[in-house]
């Protein structure tokens, strides 16, 4: 018989360790997802702010002015440490909501037929713990950002992404489809997988198919929009 998480901690513990005790919890308990998306805001704010503190802001304007060929003015606005941290930061909070509240909304409409009782609220709260593992990314990119003699870029220190480790430069067409690419995304389907699995009478194979089809289909197409553009 499976034990549930008995309580928030334990839930957030559990989705490294044993997420099925998470989600059996989280079908009780949907409001726990306001705990992990907290966390993901900041896990976020506490790496960008560490990363420009840590980075020579005088390197970064001027690498960035260079390859976006900014004129003074812009750069006086939009380069500053206050203007740079709040779009990173921003950035991710959209970023991952935006991943939490359509993924959420996918489930929700591909099992609605086999789980009825699991409603949108029930997979908000699995969806915001699916991406907890980002927060394994954000420190990751704390330590390599720490241990790097080097001066990296902030497209370049999120090792969340795929152009953490291609680095693609910011003038590539590539650049923004690697920089929204999870690194992490193997570990995302398995615990979408495995939700499904506990949620739904799904069998494996069709619940693979509705875990990765979403990030096929969205990653395939805009791969595709750039190679014939």
């Amino acid at each position: 018989m499976m034990v549930a998480s008995s309580n928030p901690l334990f839930a957030l513990r559990d989705i490294i360790i044993r997420p099925s005790a998470c989600f059996a919890a989280l079908s009780q308990r949907p409001a726990w997802a306001w705990l992990a998306y907290l966390l993901l805001c900041f896990s976020s704010m506490a790496f960008w702010n560490a990363y420009f503190d840590h980075t020579d802001l005088a390197t970064l304007q001027r690498v960035l002015i260079q390859t976006l060929s900014m004129s003074e003015g812009d750069a006086q606005q939009w380069l500053e440490r206050e203007t740079l941290l709040a779009s990173e930061v921003l950035g991710d909070w959209f970023g991952r909501a935006a991943v939490i509240f359509a993924l959420a909304l996918w489930f929700r409409l591909a099992t609605k037929q086999e789980a009825p009782t699991f409603g949108y609220r029930h997979w908000l709260a699995a969806t915001s713990f699916i991406l907890l593992p980002a927060i394994v990314g954000d420190l990751a990119s704390y330590t390599n950002m720490m241990l790097s003699p080097s001066f990296i870029l902030p497209a370049h220190a999120d090792l969340n992404s795929l152009n953490g480790l291609l680095k693609l430069p910011l003038t590539s067409e590539w650049s923004a489809w690697a920089a929204s690419l999870p690194i992490l995304l193997p570990w995302y389907w398995v615990l979408s997988i495995t939700v499904l699995a506990l949620w739904t009478p799904l069998e494996q194979g069709k619940a693979i198919v509705v875990a990765t089809l979403p990030w096929f289909a969205v990653f395939g197409g805009w791969a595709l929009m750039i190679a014939v553009s």
